[in-house]
């Protein structure tokens, strides 16, 4: 259990502990600021941000942009790895790889997802972390994986 998970678990037993929390993640991590996850869910081997639909993560044909889905994902996927990885350990993305399947007409919910045999090796190892979004009604909008490289820490 990571200190980003802990941190998690204590946070969100309080009154408006996620949106305290959805903000703490922003500010560890800036570069997800753009897209303001909202953090659904985090836990070992499954984690779910909301992204909201705003003209700043819009493309030219009023659509939520591809990457800003990406970065969502993304986002998922490292609340997936830090209630996940073993202490002593540490992780890094290796790539990404997305199918975009249709247009996203508004809000979507991105999901990662691991099985604990992903994570049963001695590192260095890679899990194939499944990523996948979408809209409120079930449709899936978009599907991939995010490789990452799990490490001992020196």
């Amino acid at each position: 259990m990571g200190s980003t998970y802990e941190l998690y678990q204590k946070v969100t037993a309080q009154p408006f502990g996620r949106q305290i929390f959805s903000a703490a993640y922003m500010y560890m991590v800036p570069y997800f600021r753009s897209v303001r996850p909202k953090v659904v869910e985090m836990a070992p081997h499954h984690a779910v941000v909301q992204i909201r639909k705003r003209r700043a993560v819009q493309n030219h044909i009023g659509t939520l942009h591809a990457i800003a889905i990406a970065n969502g994902l993304e986002a998922a996927m490292g609340l997936l790895a830090e209630a996940t990885v073993a202490k002593g350990s540490r992780w890094i993305p290796r790539g990404i790889q997305l199918d975009y399947l249709v247009k996203v007409p508004g809000d979507v919910r991105c999901n990662a997802e691991t099985s604990p045999q992903d994570w049963d090796k001695e590192a260095p190892f890679q899990v194939d972390v499944r990523v996948f979004a979408h809209l409120r009604d079930g449709t899936e909008v978009v599907r991939g994986i995010i490789p990452i490289w799990v490490t001992t820490k020196k």
